[in-house]
C-alpha cells in the first residue's frame, strides 16, 4: 500500500478505494460500510486502510487567521500546542499557544478591539469561532501568546428573544414569544426570527432613539454594514449574513412537541433544556465560499455565513414520518410512566433494546435505531480508556409532600372554627374569635404522600433499603407531587453509565463517524450501554500528536421520561396562560 491514509490511499486492489477529502468518505462510504460490503477487495481494502489508521492518527491540521470580514490573512501552524473541544449543545472552545514571535501577533492581540475569526481544519472537521481572549506572556524568559477562543455556537449566548421580532423594543406585545410545535421547528423559528430582526435592520432606526446620544451611525448600523462589507446593500444577503437557518418542514418534523416561551431571554438559554430533553443537537457551522451548498437551503449563499441547524439524534423513528410522530411519542411516555411495566408485553412484545429513559412500541411503529458506531472492550478497539459504573438503587419506596392540599387546610380551619362558634353559643359566652384555633391543625391530614416500587421491591429482596423522603416542596395528592414523585423514583433506582476514550481514526474518527450529540454503543460482558456523545477534545503538541479524548455520557444518569413530560406540561400550561392572556 502506498499513500497516506488521510490524504488519497493507492491500493494495489480493484476495485480501488479513493479518499474523498470534503466529505471524509473512501468511494462514498464509512471504513465499516467497506468492511461488511462482502466485496473481498474492498474488504482487504477497508482492513488495510484502519490498521494505517490505527497507527498514523490524522495530524493534517489547518489554523486560518481572517479579517472581520473573513478574507484570510495568515495561518497559525508553527504552535506550540493546540486543544479543541467540539461540545454538544454549548459553547466549543479551543486553546492555541503560539511562539512571542508569531508573525500574526499585532493581528491576534487586536481581538480587544475587532472580530479575529479563527478556523481549525483536523482532517474532515473544522471548528470555527473567534479569538476570545489573548495572552501576550513571558515566563522563565520565553515570551508566548495563548490564544482562548470561543466558537460560533456563541452567537446563541448574545441573541435575546424579544417577545415580537417585528415590533420597536418600545412596543412589545404579547409580554412573551411563544413556540409551540414540534422541537426542531419551535428551535429553528426562534433563531431565525431573531436572526431576521437584526439583521434586516427593521426598526432600527426608532430601537435606537431611545440612546439620546445622536449616533446616526446607530440608526442605519445595518445598511452601512451591509454596504461596507458586501459593497452594496443588497436586501438578500442582509437577511442571510451573517446567520442563516436551514429551513425544516413542519409537516416533516417527527421531533418531540414542545412548548416554551421567552422574554429578552438568551436564545441559548431557551433552547438547551429542551435540546437536552429530547436528544437534539444544535449546530452552527461556517460556510464560506468554495464549500458544498448547505443541504436544504432554498437561496444559494454567497458570502461567508453562519449556518444553523437543529437534528434529531434520539434514533427513534415513527410510523407516519410526520408531526404525529412527536405527538405518539409524548403519549407512550406518559403511557409507560403511568402504567409502568403493565403495558409492555402489549407494546413491545419481543422486548426490543433501547437506552434507559427512551420508550418504544413497535406494536404501534415506534422503534430504536441501534446505532452503528459500536465500541467494544477488545483489546484491538481502539479504546484507550473507559469507565462503567453501577449504581445501586437507593429505595423501593419514596416519600414526599409535607404539605396538606389547600382545601384540606381550609376545610378543617372551617371546622374549626364553627366548633368554636357552636361552643360559644351552647355555653353562652362570646368575646373568643372564631378564628382562634385556625392554623392549629395545618399539615396534618394527607401531608404527605408515598409511592413503592413493588417490582424494585422483589429484585433487592428483604435486606434493600426501604424509604427515601424527597424534598419536592409541593402540597401531597396534588398532580405536582405525583409528577415529582415519580421523578423521585426514577432518579433512586440503579443504573449503568459509562464514558469512553479511544484513539481517533482507530476505527472510527471524529467528523466521519462520530459527531457531538449523536449516540453511541459500547459492547461489555454481553451488554450493550448507549448514550449520547458529550464532547471531544483533540489535542496536538510537539511532544503529543493527534490525541482525541472522547467523552460519551456525562457521568450523570438520564432523566426519568415522565419529568420530562412534566416539564413539557408546565410550559404548555404557561403558554394557555400567554394566549388568554391569564395569570392562574
Amino acid at each position: 500500500m502506498t499513500g497516506p491514509i488521510f490524504g488519497n490511499p493507492t491500493l494495489p486492489f480493484d476495485p480501488p478505494v479513493n479518499y474523498d477529502q470534503t466529505t471524509g468518505l473512501y468511494n462514498g462510504q464509512t471504513l465499516l460500510q467497506l468492511l461488511e460490503s462482502g466485496v473481498p477487495a474492498l474488504q482487504i481494502s477497508a482492513a488495510t486502510i484502519g490498521a494505517e489508521a490505527g497507527q498514523r492518527p490524522p495530524t493534517d491540521v489547518n489554523i486560518t487567521v481572517y479579517s472581520k470580514s473573513y478574507q484570510a490573512i495568515g495561518t497559525l501552524n508553527d504552535y506550540i500546542s493546540l486543544e479543541v473541544i467540539f461540545p454538544r449543545n454549548r459553547v466549543g472552545t479551543a486553546t492555541i499557544v503560539l511562539k512571542g514571535t508569531e508573525p500574526l501577533h499585532d493581528v491576534l492581540v487586536n481581538c480587544w478591539v475587532t472580530v479575529v475569526p479563527i478556523t481549525i481544519n483536523i482532517g474532515s472537521l473544522r471548528w470555527s469561532g473567534r479569538v476570545w481572549r489573548a495572552h501576550d506572556q513571558m515566563k522563565e524568559g520565553i515570551e508566548t501568546l495563548t490564544l482562548e477562543c470561543k466558537d460560533d455556537y456563541s452567537f446563541l449566548d448574545h441573541i435575546m428573544c424579544w417577545p415580537n421580532f417585528l415590533l420597536p423594543i418600545e412596543f412589545q406585545f404579547p409580554t412573551r414569544a411563544l413556540y409551540i410545535g414540534p422541537a426542531v421547528t419551535c428551535i429553528k423559528t426562534l433563531i431565525a426570527e431573531q436572526a431576521f430582526r437584526l439583521q434586516s435592520g427593521i426598526w432600527e432606526l426608532v430601537n435606537n432613539l431611545g440612546g439620546l446620544d445622536f449616533q446616526w451611525t446607530a440608526w442605519i448600523g445595518t445598511l452601512l454594514e451591509a454596504h461596507k462589507n458586501h459593497g452594496r446593500p443588497n436586501l438578500r444577503e442582509m437577511l442571510t449574513t451573517p446567520i442563516v437557518v436551514v429551513p425544516t418542514n413542519p409537516i416533516f418534523d417527527t421531533s418531540q412537541w414542545v412548548s416554551f416561551s421567552g422574554r429578552m431571554d438568551k436564545c441559548s438559554t431557551l433552547i438547551e433544556q429542551v435540546a437536552t430533553d429530547l436528544g437534539l443537537v444544535v449546530t452552527c457551522n461556517l460556510w464560506v465560499p468554495g464549500d458544498p451548498q448547505p443541504a436544504g437551503m432554498d437561496i444559494p449563499l454567497n458570502w461567508p455565513t453562519i449556518v444553523v441547524d437543529v437534528r434529531d439524534r434520539s434514533n427513534v423513528t415513527g410510523p407516519t414520518g410526520t408531526f404525529l410522530d412527536g405527538i405518539l411519542r409524548d403519549v407512550l411516555d406518559l403511557n409507560n410512566s403511568i402504567f409502568g411495566n403493565i403495558l409492555k408485553p402489549f407494546l413491545n412484545p419481543g422486548n426490543k433494546y433501547a437506552p434507559p429513559g427512551i420508550n418504544v412500541a413497535p406494536r404501534l411503529g415506534v422503534n430504536f435505531v441501534t446505532p452503528w458506531t459500536v465500541f467494544t472492550d477488545h483489546p484491538r478497539s481502539g479504546l484507550r480508556e473507559y469507565d462503567v459504573t453501577f449504581q445501586h438503587p437507593q429505595c423501593h419506596t419514596v416519600i414526599g409532600g409535607g404539605k396538606s392540599p389547600q382545601w384540606i387546610n381550609d376545610l378543617i380551619n372551617l371546622t374549626l372554627e364553627w366548633i368554636v362558634d357552636a361552643i360559644e353559643i351552647a355555653v353562652g359566652f362570646t368575646g373568643i374569635p372564631s378564628d382562634f384555633l385556625d392554623g392549629t391543625l395545618d399539615d396534618v391530614i394527607l401531608a404527605f404522600q408515598q409511592i413503592e416500587n413493588g417490582h424494585r421491591r422483589i429484585e433487592l429482596g428483604p435486606f434493600a433499603w426501604p424509604e427515601y423522603f424527597a424534598q419536592t416542596g409541593s402540597s401531597a395528592y396534588t398532580l405536582d407531587e405525583w409528577f415529582a414523585l415519580q421523578g423521585a423514583m426514577w432518579d433512586t433506582r440503579g443504573f449503568p453509565m459509562f464514558s469512553l476514550k479511544f484513539d481517533n481514526g482507530f476505527p472510527y474518527q471524529c467528523g466521519v463517524d462520530i459527531f457531538p450529540g449523536m449516540l453511541v454503543s459500547f459492547a461489555r460482558r454481553g451488554q450493550v450501554y448507549t448514550d449520547y456523545v458529550d464532547s471531544f477534545t483533540f489535542h496536538d503538541s510537539r511532544k503529543d500528536r493527534a490525541k482525541v479524548d472522547m467523552v460519551v455520557g456525562d457521568i450523570l444518569p438520564l432523566q426519568n421520561p415522565i419529568v420530562k413530560l412534566q416539564r413539557k406540561l408546565t410550559e404548555f400550561e404557561e403558554a394557555f396562560q400567554i394566549i388568554t392572556m391569564s395569570t392562574n
